[in-house]
């Protein structure tokens, strides 16, 4: 059985990872010197200066919980547009990886097949009129 989920980047998320990753200080510009704490209104800038680079990059983050149907991801989604800015929301289906080939990708520690997410395509039926 599939799990599915969201991934992509939300000005949320990002915010989040920029406030974890954002220094409290700033260099001195001497050498020797210790580095300078900065103030609130310099750290909220760096802050909002680092979402910026984070909203503008390639890196996504898992934004839902697992579902075990692909349409709960794409209603996640789907409401994940509506309520503010992201970026590149796909749905993913955790299974087993291949390679090239379609032959199973094997972990060679443990030699059992890698399990990873995967776009999530679904399959083309047809319509019956």
């Amino acid at each position: 059985m599939s799990t599915f989920a969201v991934f992509g980047m939300t000005a949320d998320v990002a915010l989040a990872e920029a406030r974890k990753i954002t220094k409290t200080t700033r260099p001195s510009g001497k050498a020797g010197c210790p580095p300078l704490e900065m103030t609130i209104t310099e750290w909220n800038e760096a802050v909002d200066k680092q979402v910026d680079k984070i909203m503008r990059g390639k890196k996504m983050r898992q934004l839902s919980p697992a579902f075990d149907a692909p349409q709960f991801a794409e209603q996640f989604a789907e409401l994940a547009r509506k309520t503010g800015n992201c970026r590149d929301l796909r749905v993913r289906a955790k299974c087993t990886l291949t390679d090239a080939e379609g032959q199973p990708i094997i972990n060679k520690k443990t030699k059992a097949p890698r399990v990873g997410w995967v776009d999530y395509q679904p399959e083309m039926t047809p319509k019956v009129a």
